[in-house]
């Protein structure tokens, strides 16, 4: 019974450190998505998209350690506010959430973001 109980451990574990892949059967990363390279295909990786006044409904507490990291596209800014962890969201564009900033609270920081207009 501890043989094939070990057998049975040893084997669901390799699918535990599986590595993904997208249009690919030898991923070479934890996550690795190929294009298709067809040209009438679109090709991309879309981030899940907010507005300000969507990020702001969400709170100040939901983003927190275990999120640090994430990244997200605001769409625009009419709505909302500017207020503790959105400080810093002043355009449309990519954020990456730092949740060491501001002693620990969070903020969420530009990676590619416009100017407001």
């Amino acid at each position: 019974m501890k043989k094939l109980m070990s057998l049975i451990l040893a084997g669901t574990a390799s699918f535990a450190f599986a590595q993904v892949g997208i249009n690919t059967d030898n991923p070479k990363a934890t996550l690795d998505i190929t294009a298709k390279k067809n040209a009438v295909v679109i090709e991309g990786l879309l981030p899940p998209r907010l507005t300000r006044a969507e990020l702001t409904e969400k709170g100040n507490t939901l983003y927190g350690a275990e999120q640090d990291g994430a990244i997200i596209y605001i769409t625009d800014i009419v709505g909302g506010d500017k207020l503790s962890q959105r400080e810093y969201i002043e355009g449309k564009g990519l954020y990456i959430f730092d949740a060491e900033a501001a002693n620990n609270e969070g903020r969420w920081m530009c990676i590619y973001c416009y100017a407001p207009l």
